[in-house]
């Protein structure tokens, strides 16, 4: 069947206590869209009983329930349709994910296939928070109010289902079918927060609006009406699949391979403007003076064709960006069109060839009348128009929308050795290089600081000036031609001149990961002061800043060169921050410190039969060990965490899960210690690991303890908890894994402190007060809450002194971030 002749349905699932008639906004859109007139909407409906009543014969569907009824309906009532795209708002998205995974895990996956897409609106994917108390109380037998518990066991098992066999699968078959997810939240949402909207979902979008209104848009130019929009018509204009031929499904690890959403826009941008074209690489260096036809006409045929098809991203940033480029390219045209014209002087050499064969074989002049004032406007709106093209680049390809290997492509090539080293471009008029060639924006400062660095021993020019990201860049040779040469880089006025090997080495140290201008992400080097700065090829420390990993130093050791953060706290969440928590009964107190090691590919990461022993045999007289020892020993009791047993996690290769528990003689779980660690996989990038302590049960540790001693945990103990499990997560564990013992990072690593009251999930959670001695803080200007975290971006690979004064600094800023305002490092013992 043609793709323009489909039978599309988009069926609707409407959240918790609300009802089919939610969607009436959305689908009078949709009916008064004419290009979407084949379009059908179905809306699923379900019980949803805000009130308790009183029916004995009665109960309220829980998922499972739920997620039979959705497969009965689209079994039924949506038998006819050829292909489907389901639109879920808030719980409705959850009950998509159980129908999914239960599918799944019964062999019907070949079932999914007329399935060609998933939006979930305001999902809560990690639960949520909002009212939990009250939540608990009023709705405690409704299981469906029951679910939205954060971290609800059940409902992480069937997104693990849905990402492992569904967003990340490459085959339909009887376990697996691909279908792509498009995940949204709303920037004013209080009752799904950003963080569990998003969930692990790789292709997250933020709307504006709140919980309810990101699904009531108003007109046909509402961002909410235009993402559901795209997507369906992609999902109608795409070409089924040849049969028994592999799914060609978008999923986040071959996000190039189906223009789904934003990706069929990308591919029209770098279709018009391929980023490696020699032709747009001609226009990016070469002099006004003399512009081949044929670079005038296809950069006239792109600007045409942006013109004609202009591109409304979903993604804001993207949309800005794309704006930017696309204005940028039109005045760009027009001004070629307009001051360009056409040498006439070898007019006889063109008779035999056609219309466009002549116009690329003749060459473009400036007209002599205005050719200072023309060249100026041009150079001009060449450099605006690039920096605007190679931020759209850099764009798309952190959202993986790029095709593998395109790059910002400032240099025409992504590799760190071509990007430390860029060829020389001589002047048309004398055979050399000037200072500021092929920038003219940034030429006249280029110069300035040229002329007074020279005195450091810096040449001729050695290649055109360039833009990498925001810094402009130029190659030197050494003075008097001996030594090595020099890089001059300009970033925010400021001018660097940095020796050759130096750059080299930066160059490699932001090589190590994913393909692209390594600059973007360890940055350019800086220098305290106003002045230039000069960093010859002995200096061993360089700070840097302006790349995508954040503030860092390029380190040279015994080993060479790396990148290493700067220190710098925060309170962003790592996405590791809830793995290890469900499927168990939640402790009433836990204290875990969570490490993210990116590393580059290690030799040798596995967690063998040997590193597991010597693991094991190394934990009963760790750091950690004697935190759960220390406890009760200063509450008079001589209870040790001296066996450590596999589990309650997974244990495999590529996994580490182990765990003490300190029990009274009734046997009650008292006090837990526990180390993981997972190297990476499909969901997380990096390898994580994980050392924590966990007060089980507060009444069962009593038990085990002197009569009338307080299990209530002092500032000091906590901070002593917290140095015993960073020095295992950041020490004892990736020795466990991996032989690396000097890591070069892929990327900034990080240490999080986590402190967090939980309890059972149908109950209200505690505040930290209640198990933490938090007094000798002084006053607060908020109730206590029932978590506190920092993270802190550091290599995590400390010495004692230096990790306990940075425990301290991290401790003090998340106290004060939590409304703990007088909090102070002299507090802290």
């Amino acid at each position: 069947m043609d793709a323009g002749t489909t039978n599309l349905g988009v069926v609707f699932i409407h959240g918790l206590f609300s009802s089919e008639r939610t969607w009436d906004p959305l689908a009078r859109l949709l009916e008064s869209d004419e290009e979407l007139a084949a379009v059908t909407v179905r809306r699923f409906g379900y019980a949803s009983p805000r009130l308790r009543r009183f029916r004995p014969d009665r109960r309220t569907a829980d998922y499972n329930d739920l997620a039979d009824r959705l497969k009965t309906f689209l079994h039924y009532q949506a038998a006819e349709y050829d292909r489907l795209l389901l639109v879920a708002h808030s719980q409705g998205g959850l009950i998509v994910q159980r129908y999914l995974a239960r599918m799944i895990n019964s062999g019907q996956g070949r079932q999914l296939a007329k399935i060609r897409g998933v939006m979930l609106l305001a999902c809560p994917n990690d639960g949520s928070d909002f009212m939990l108390p009250l939540r608990s109380a009023w709705w405690q037998g409704n299981p469906q109010v029951r679910a939205l518990t954060p971290l609800d066991p059940d409902v992480k098992d069937a997104q693990r289902t849905v990402l492992e066999r569904i967003v990340y699968a490459k085959d339909v078959g009887a376990s697996s079918c691909p279908v792509p997810f498009w995940v949204f939240g709303g920037s004013e949402d209080k009752v799904v927060v950003r963080a569990s909207a998003q969930g692990a979902f790789p292709r997250f979008f933020m709307l504006p609006g709140d919980h309810f209104s990101i699904i009531r848009p108003t007109s046909h130019t509402d961002p909410a009406y235009v993402a559901l929009r795209t997507h369906l018509l992609e999902v109608q204009r795409r070409a089924d699949p040849a049969p028994g031929a592999a799914a060609s499904n978008p999923s986040p690890s071959a996000a190039q391979d189906t223009p789904w959403g934003d990706s069929a826009k990308a591919a029209r941008i770098l279709e018009a403007l391929p980023p490696y074209a020699d032709w747009l690489k001609t226009l990016r260096t070469q002099d006004f003076f003399a512009v081949s036809g044929r670079v005038g006409r296809l950069f006239r045929e792109a600007a045409d064709a942006l013109g004609d098809d202009p591109l409304q991203f979903i993604d804001p940033a993207l949309h800005d960006a794309a704006t930017a480029c696309g204005r940028a390219t039109t005045d760009l045209g027009e001004a070629m069109t307009e001051l360009l014209s056409a040498d006439r002087v070898d007019a006889e050499a063109y008779e035999d060839l056609s219309a466009r064969e002549e116009e690329d074989a003749r060459t473009l002049l400036l007209g002599e009348h205005r050719r200072g004032e023309s060249e100026l406007r041009l150079n001009t709106l060449r450099d605006v128009f690039f920096e605007s093209y190679d931020v759209l680049v850099r764009l798309l390809n952190e959202r993986l929308h790029a095709p593998e290997g395109t790059a910002s492509p400032a240099g025409g090539t992504s590799t760190p050795e071509a990007v430390a080293a860029r060829p020389a471009a001589p002047d048309a008029a004398d055979g050399r290089s000037r200072v500021g060639r092929g920038l003219p924006r940034y030429e006249h400062e280029l110069r300035r600081a040229y002329d007074r660095l020279r005195s450091a021993g810096i040449g001729e020019p050695a290649s055109d000036a360039y833009l990498s990201g925001a810094t402009a860049v130029q190659h030197f040779a050494a003075g008097e031609g001996t030594g090595p040469g020099w890089v001059l880089s300009l970033r925010d006025g400021r001018a660097v001149a940095v020796s050759e090997p130096v750059w080299n080495a930066l160059a490699v140290a932001g090589g190590s990961a994913a393909q692209g201008d390594p600059f973007d992400r360890v940055g350019h080097p800086t220098a305290p002061g106003s002045g230039p700065t000069v960093i010859g090829p002995d200096e061993q420390r360089v700070a840097l800043e302006g790349g995508s990993w954040g503030r860092g130093l390029l380190v040279l050791g015994d080993d060479g060169w790396r990148w290493e953060p700067q220190v710098d706290l925060g309170f962003d969440r790592t996405p590791s921050a809830a793995n290890w928590t469900a499927g168990r009964p939640a402790p009433q107190l836990r204290l875990r410190v969570l490490v993210t090691l990116p590393w580059t590919a290690a030799e040798g990461r596995e967690v063998t039969p040997e590193r597991r022993r010597d693991l094991k045999d190394r934990l009963p007289f760790s750091r950690l060990a004697g935190a759960v020892t220390t406890l009760s020993l200063r509450r008079g009791a001589d209870l040790r965490a001296a066996s450590w047993n596999p589990g309650p996690y997974r244990n495999a290769i590529d996994s580490i899960s182990y765990s003490a528990t300190v029990t009274p003689p009734d046997g009650r779980p008292a006090l837990t210690g526990a180390v993981m660690a997972a190297l990476p996989g499909a969901l997380q990038p990096s390898t994580v690991t994980c050392a924590e302590i966990a007060i089980q049960d507060t009444a069962a540790w009593a038990a085990a303890l002197p009569p009338g001693t307080s299990t209530r945990l002092t500032l000091e103990e906590v901070q002593h908890v917290l140095l015993a499990s960073w020095e295992t997560a950041a020490n004892l564990l990736p020795a466990a894994v991996c032989d690396t013992t000097t890591p070069r990072w892929a990327g900034p690593p990080t240490v999080e402190l986590r402190l967090t009251a939980e309890g059972p999930h149908d109950q209200p959670r505690a505040g930290l007060d209640t198990l933490i001695d938090l007094s000798g803080l002084g006053p607060t200007d908020r109730g206590s809450p029932s978590e506190m975290a920092v993270t802190i971006t550091v290599s995590p690979m400390l010495g004692d002194t230096e990790r306990r004064k940075l425990l301290r600094r991290a401790l003090v800023h998340m106290l004060q971030g939590f409304g703990h305002v007088e909090a102070d490092e002299h507090l802290l013992v």
